[in-house]
């Protein structure tokens, strides 16, 4: 399971999902990117490093949210 993020988009705050994973090699050695997107549309791809988790503790899913068990 992915964790959830928050949006890269400064003004944005919903929370995110990771949609994939890859490295790219740099002076300092690899650093792993995302590409991300959330319920706004906005999409990004960041260095992993950069990303905050979302606080999701004490939060009720939305309306028709399919919440997995276990």
């Amino acid at each position: 399971m992915q964790p959830v993020i928050s949006c890269p988009q400064p003004s944005c705050g919903l929370p995110a999902q990771i949609l994939g994973r890859w490295t790219w090699d740099s002076t300092d050695g690899p650093v792993e990117h995302v590409k991300t997107c959330c319920p706004d549309d906005h999409w990004f791809t960041p260095a992993l490093e950069t990303l905050t988790i979302h606080p999701t503790m004490n939060r009720s899913p939305e309306p028709g949210t399919v919440v997995p068990v276990g």
